[in-house]
């Protein structure tokens, strides 16, 4: 016979299987969820009145549907219980938001930091002062729960505690978790996480189900290149949460010498300043930001400039090579571009078409596709809302009872 853990076990699957057939269907009725789950009603009904104790849930009202029988009861996914706290670091910004189980944000906040390169305190002062004012929004929130706090930065992040290199900052290994943690709502688990990784996960929720790669790789251009890989829906994170850096995919064992202690990485030739400095754009970037002199370097490309091209060309190149490497190891079915690069794909994408064509003509199943972006600088503030919403629909369990007199309904 079964024993009480495992009884409480079935009951915590079952719990996660009704919250995740109302959030794909609602509004819908306990017969649809019978219907969707296989669930005998006493089951269902138990289910549904503890998602409702939790305030996750609510009747919506009735419908008759048009037949003769009882009009049956609506339920609905409540926004408003389960919330996501979210911080992410990028080179001139911190940017901190609360976001409701439906994605919706409850509050946003745009800073300009000022971290100085190689100062590893002033990257913890800046996460920490906008993760305590995301904190305090979200605990004020009226019934609001905090699911997960989320802290994106643009660095590998090391067993999900620390920076273990951030080039762009000019920083060795930071620890984070232990300054972070009491800044943190108690409620829910602090996950600090590669910007890149995130952005893969919100990226990939962003393709139709039915057409989801089972594996798929996020490739992002800035003043790094990043990433991750996404394998059966869920973020393949490696021994110690790395997996996924793909701007130090070394492309040439001969090429220049990168930060990371590598020759010829991806970053090298696919990063926005090795672009900009390929087309002789560098002091352009000096004296009216990157954004600008990206803007150039498409304009030169379009006026068909040389020196662009063959400054793309090798980004190109380099790419083709990267997804390659990629392909080779993990049988991609998707790469999906992001950040700088869908702006300078007709000119990357030929390298890459010319690579796959080859392969394919000796092992058909080569065959890689690419795509662009869809969310864009939005992706990792998206991919941490995902993260905590896959916590709670994974485990309702933990999502603790309202007093009866805050229940809905």
């Amino acid at each position: 016979m079964p024993g009480p853990t495992d009884l409480g076990d079935v009951r915590r699957r079952n719990l996660s299987l009704v919250l995740r057939t109302l959030d794909a269907h609602a509004p819908c009725a306990r017969s649809d969820i019978r219907a969707a789950t296989g669930l005998v009603n006493g089951t269902v009904a138990s289910l549904v009145d503890d998602l409702v104790a939790r305030g996750l849930v609510a009747e919506l009202g009735t419908s008759a549907d048009g037949g003769r029988g009882r009009p049956r009861r609506l339920l609905r996914v409540l926004p408003d219980r389960a919330l996501s706290v979210a911080v992410r670091l990028t080179p001139h910004l911190v940017v901190g938001e609360v976001r409701r189980f439906d994605g919706s944000q409850v509050w946003e906040e745009h800073q300009e930091h000022a971290v100085r390169r190689g100062h590893g305190q002033d990257v913890v002062d800046a996460l920490a002062g906008a993760l305590g004012r995301a904190t305090a929004v979200a605990t004020a929130h009226p019934a609001g729960w905090v699911a997960q706090t989320v802290v994106a930065v643009p660095a590998p992040v090391v067993a999900g505690t620390a920076i273990g290199a951030a080039i762009e900052f000019g920083l060795g290994r930071t620890e984070l978790h232990e300054a972070l943690r009491p800044l943190a709502s108690p409620t829910g688990d602090l996950v600090i996480r590669n910007d890149g990784r995130l952005g893969a996960l919100a990226e990939h929720a962003a393709i139709a189900p039915e057409e989801r790669p089972r594996t798929m790789a996020y490739v992002v251009g800035g003043l790094g290149v990043g990433g991750g890989l996404v394998v059966d829906g869920e973020l393949f994170l490696g021994a110690h949460a790395m997996a996924g850096e793909c701007g130090h995919i070394s492309v040439d064992a001969r090429g220049p010498e990168c930060d990371c202690g590598a020759r010829g990485c991806l970053a090298l030739y696919l990063g926005l300043p090795a672009l900009l400095s390929g087309a002789g754009l560098t002091g352009h970037a000096e004296r009216s930001g990157h954004d600008a002199a990206l803007d150039e370097l498409v304009r030169r490309l379009q006026r068909q400039d040389p020196t662009a091209h063959e400054s793309v060309d090798r980004a190109g190149a380099a790419l083709a090579a990267a997804i390659g490497t990629m392909s080779n190891y993990t049988d991609l079915d998707l790469v999906v571009l992001g950040g700088t690069l869908p702006r300078l794909y007709p000119w990357l994408q030929p390298h890459v078409d010319r690579l796959v064509r080859s392969r394919a003509r000796r092992i058909t199943e080569f065959n890689p596709r690419t795509a662009l972006a869809r969310h864009g600088e939005e992706a990792p503030l998206r991919g941490a809302w995902l993260l905590a919403r896959r916590s709670v629909l994974q485990d309702p369990d933990r999502v603790p009872l309202l007093d009866r007199g805050d229940r809905p309904g």
